[in-house]
C-alpha cells in the first residue's frame, strides 16, 4: 500500500505539491507553539516532512545542490537584509524609548529566536519555493509560459498563507491582507529567481531566515506585555501596518527589478527545462 502511494506521488507532481502544502498549513495552524523554542522544533520537523514530498517530485536534485552558490544568493539578497536590519533597529529604539523590560537571559533568547527564524526560512523555501516550483516545471515543462505560471502560483500561495486564519471582517483587515500578501509575494519571487539560477534551496532558506531574524531579533531581548496579533491588526495599529506593507512592497519591487536585471536575464530557461 505504501509503495503504491509513493509511486502515485512520483507520477503526479501537482497533486503531490498540493498534498504537501495542505499538510504543512494544517500542521502549523493546528499545532500549538506557545514559545519560540516550540516554534523552532515544529518547523524543523516540518522541514523533514517537506523534504519527503520534494524528493517524490524531483528526486535528490534540489536536496543535494548546496555548494558554490550560497555566497551568490546572499549577495543578491543583501538589499532585503539591510532593510530588515534597519526595521529591526527602529523597533529596538522604540522599545528602549518605551522602557520595555529586558528578558532575564537575552543571549539564550536571541539564540533561540535565531534558530527559530532559520528553521522558518528553510521550511518556507522548501515548501513554497522548491515544492511548488519543481512540481509545475516537471508537469508543464513544455509549456511556453511555465516559468510565469510557477512565479505567480508560488508567490501568491506564499504571500497568502501568511494571512490564513485571521479575522477578515473589516476593510482595514483586507487592506493588511492584500498588503502582506503583496509584500511577501514579491520577496518570494525574488528568491525564486535566485533558486532558478542556482537551484540551491538551502541558500535561499538561509537568506530567508536571516531576513526574518533581522526584522524581529528584538523579540529575544524584550518582555512583551501583550501577545502579538501577527500580520493582521486592529485599531491604529492596522493603519500603521497597511502603510508599512505598502512601503515594503515598493522597496521589494525595486529589489526584485534589480535581481531580475542582474540574475534573471542570465538564466538559461531552456537548460532548466531539460535538466529539471
Amino acid at each position: 500500500m505504501l509503495k503504491r502511494y509513493i509511486d502515485f506521488l512520483k507520477r503526479s507532481p501537482i497533486i503531490t505539491a498540493a498534498i504537501c502544502i495542505i499538510y504543512v498549513v494544517i500542521c502549523f495552524k493546528s499545532i500549538k507553539t506557545d514559545t519560540n523554542f516550540q516554534f523552532f522544533i515544529v518547523r524543523t520537523m516540518l522541514c523533514g516532512a517537506v523534504c519527503f514530498f520534494l524528493y517524490q517530485i524531483s528526486g535528490d536534485k534540489a536536496l543535494t545542490n548546496c555548494d558554490n552558490s550560497t555566497g551568490y544568493v546572499l549577495k543578491y539578497s543583501l538589499g532585503f537584509l539591510i532593510i530588515s536590519a534597519l526595521f529591526g533597529s527602529v523597533l529596538i529604539i522604540a522599545h528602549i524609548e518605551e522602557k520595555t523590560a529586558f528578558v532575564a537571559n537575552p543571549l539564550k533568547e536571541i539564540i533561540i529566536v535565531f534558530l527559530m527564524y532559520m528553521s522558518v526560512g528553510l521550511f518556507e523555501e522548501l515548501a513554497f519555493r522548491a515544492v511548488i516550483n519543481d512540481a509545475i516545471i516537471y508537469k508543464f515543462r513544455n509549456w511556453k509560459y511555465v516559468f510565469v505560471l510557477s512565479a505567480v502560483v508560488s508567490s501568491v500561495v506564499f504571500g497568502a498563507v501568511h494571512i490564513i486564519g485571521f479575522d477578515m471582517s473589516s476593510p482595514t483587515a483586507w487592506g493588511q491582507a492584500v498588503g502582506k500578501t503583496t509584500e511577501a509575494g514579491l520577496f518570494g519571487f525574488a528568491l525564486l529567481i535566485l533558486y532558478w539560477k542556482t537551484r540551491n534551496i538551502w541558500a535561499c532558506g538561509v537568506a530567508h531566515g536571516l531576513n526574518d531574524f533581522l526584522i524581529d531579533f528584538q523579540s529575544g531581548l524584550f518582555v512583551y506585555e501583550e501577545a502579538s496579533h501577527g500580520y493582521i491588526n486592529e485599531g491604529e495599529t492596522a493603519i500603521k501596518s497597511i502603510i508599512m506593507y505598502c512601503i515594503l512592497s515598493v522597496i521589494n519591487i525595486v529589489f526584485l527589478f534589480i535581481i531580475w536585471k542582474k540574475v534573471g536575464k542570465t538564466i538559461d530557461f531552456n537548460k532548466i527545462r531539460e535538466e529539471w
